[in-house]
């Protein structure tokens, strides 16, 4: 355990699964981006393909391109007020499949209902949509340390509740404030490591020169290389001074909250929680084939509470 700003940090605790959480201490810190919105555009436009992501031309220049990250202000002050317990690393697929085999739980995927999930389809040599697809399966190889994949937030919601049950104690979800709080780390730049995108490939599984290998066409990749295609084993790469591992990368993650555009402009100052209801839900940190602007601090994403995806996964939380 070590200190900073006279607060102890790293305090770690281990689940019966194999579930490690790292002791966040309580703190207050500016949430949302501190760049104007067109200087965030102008940059990862001209260095990172953002522009040429956008698939409408008449989109591809300003006021649009700013309009991409109106989500990320005002930028305020919020203060957590209690320390809490954040998993040190993703929830891995062996931690999921405790879970599956105690409980016979069937993920919204394996229910049957919808087109099923996305998947890498090796005999296409591309991503499709298919039912064979699921959290036992992204299409890609994953062993039981890699982090789980293709689950939605009401399949993290099960997991928590199911922790929470065999421990004793209440394990949940983040909410978005203590997501960013925990990521940032006390840091103000794009991400906890710096504002150069190229840092990630020590820091983090994102979009990168690996990727680019395989796949010539994608654009807003990192030119230097993580070493890794798809999703890398937890714990893979740096972790931020939190002692977190993948906050940006690997896998996008689930927090509790709705999500709300305009949410930021009436946000409490102590421990929000988010809007009290809506569609989406609040997804943070990026994934291993996303956007570079996407994993930054700030940056944030939503969908439905049943959506699923190969590079959607989540980190447990536990009031302390």
């Amino acid at each position: 355990m070590y200190l900073i700003g006279g607060a102890p940090v790293g305090r770690e605790i281990t689940s019966s699964i194999g579930v490690r959480l790292t002791l966040i201490p309580a703190g207050e810190f500016m949430m949302g981006n501190g760049e104007p919105a067109a200087e965030t555009a102008a940059f990862f436009a001209k260095n990172y393909g953002l522009a040429a992501a956008v698939k409408r031309e008449e989109y591809r220049r300003e006021p649009y391109l700013s309009d991409l990250f109106r989500d990320e202000y005002p930028q305020h002050r919020v203060r957590i007020t209690r320390p809490f317990y954040l998993g040190a690393c993703q929830v891995t697929r062996g931690q999921f499949r405790r879970f599956v085999d105690d409980t016979g739980y069937r993920t919204d995927t394996e229910k049957g209902e919808g087109p099923g999930t996305s998947g890498w389809d090796a005999e296409r040599g591309d991503f499709a949509l298919g039912r064979d697809f699921s959290w036992r399966n992204a299409g890609f190889e994953q062993t039981d340390d890699h982090p789980v994949v293709n689950v939605s937030w009401n399949d993290a919601v099960a997991f928590c509740y199911w922790l929470s049950c065999s421990e004793g104690r209440d394990c949940r979800l983040p909410t978005e404030a203590e997501w960013e709080y925990a990521c940032r780390a006390g840091t103000t730049t794009r991400y906890w490591c710096g504002d150069d995108p190229e840092a990630l490939a020590r820091a983090a599984n994102v979009a990168d020169a690996a990727l680019r290998a395989k796949f010539p066409d994608r654009p807003s990749t990192i030119r230097a290389s993580d070493g890794h295609v798809f999703t890398a084993p937890v714990g893979t790469f740096q972790p931020n001074p939190f002692g977190l591992y993948d906050m940006h990368g690997n896998a996008w993650e689930w927090c509790s909250d709705w999500y709300g555009g305009d949410y930021y402009a009436s946000s409490p100052v102590e421990n929000p929680t988010g809007p009290g209801a809506g569609f989406n839900r609040v997804l943070r940190g990026g994934g291993w084939e996303g956007f570079i602007d996407g994993a930054r601090s700030a940056a944030r994403f939503s969908c439905p509470p049943s959506f699923v995806a190969y590079s959607i996964g989540f980190r447990v939380a536990r009031t302390s």
